[in-house]
């Protein structure tokens, strides 16, 4: 199954869901306004849950110093919920199909390529790539299938997506972009094809060193970015700390990957953005503008290559 398929199964079913509900437990005579308001409200009532219980646990297992309060918590709450809701009922299901900008034959143009995370695609960047901040560049996307697979294949998913854009555009070298797991599918890629077609690699949120929520998933690349998990401590092993080409930036107030410095490696450019959740950080514009900081830096301090 892709991750628009089952993006569009959630979109509609959990909907569904909620208005079957209402039929059945709401005393008769059964109003058609209330059936949909049931149906309006479920994906907000779980989404607004689920996202309670990861920013609960992450101020139980990495609280804040000094602690946020209530009311600051809410806030961060509430955008999470907006993001997640126009995210996953609408965005991704449903607008994932858009056209990326046209890419110029230009090696002297910086290429990026932008990786989504878990359970994400291509329609995560979509904000970003409207902001017009990536004028400037060639920007393509691309999208981790299979979507519960094991984050290594995903290194030549990201090899495929490299080579096409170096094709495209004559670039030598392109700029990796990846939100959360999307970080770690750019590091398998280093492992396995190495860094020469790579001038930098950013990671917004990314999984570093494991997050506690990755023991609860279901599905083989959630489970691999729990905390000391054997591919979190493979990947550390394989790549021997050479992280100098690396950008990370941290959600100070993540709710998912927690520990929150987990997002950030030793010897990389390390960046840390205040009061923005996971999912919101990807349209945040403080990390829009890290990223396009970070590749204009790139390609002006990397030496002319031939692509081959």
């Amino acid at each position: 199954m892709t991750i628009v398929a089952l993006q569009r199964l959630w979109s509609v079913g959990v909907p569904l869901a909620g208005a079957v509900l209402a039929w059945w437990l709401l005393p008769e005579p059964v109003r058609p306004w209330s059936v949909v308001a049931a149906a309006l409200l479920a994906p907000v009532a779980v989404v607004a849950g689920l996202l309670a219980v990861e920013f609960a646990v992450a101020a139980a297992v990495d609280p804040r110093r000094p602690r946020r309060s209530l009311l600051r918590v809410l806030g961060l709450w509430l955008r999470e919920i907006s993001v997640s809701l126009r995210l996953f009922m609408w965005r991704q299901p449903w607008r994932s199909g858009f056209a990326e900008p046209p890419l110029a034959r230009d090696p002297r143009r910086p290429a990026l390529l932008l990786i989504a995370g878990f359970m994400c695609n291509r329609a995560a960047w979509r904000p970003l790539l409207d902001s017009g901040l990536l004028r400037e560049f060639n920007v393509a996307t691309v999208n981790l299938q299979p979507i519960f697979g094991d984050i290594d294949a995903y290194a030549e998913v990201v090899h495929r997506a490299v080579e096409r854009l170096r094709a495209s555009t004559g670039a030598a070298r392109v700029i990796l972009v990846g939100h959360s797991m999307g970080g770690l599918a750019a590091r398998v890629y280093l492992r396995r094809h190495g860094d020469a077609h790579v001038a930098r690699v950013v990671t917004l949120a990314s999984p570093h060193h494991g997050t506690v929520f990755g023991r609860l998933g279901y599905s083989r690349n959630a489970r691999q970015m729990g905390r000391a998990s054997r591919f979190i401590r493979q990947i550390a092993a394989d790549d021997g700390g050479r992280w100098s080409r690396f950008t990370t930036v941290a959600a100070l107030d993540d709710n998912m990957i927690v520990p929150r410095s987990s997002p950030l490696l030793p010897g990389a450019r390390q960046i840390e953005i205040d009061g923005v959740g996971h999912l919101a950080l990807i349209e945040d514009r403080r990390a829009w503008q890290v990223i396009a900081d970070e590749a204009r830096r790139a390609v002006a301090s990397a030496p002319p290559r031939a692509a081959a």
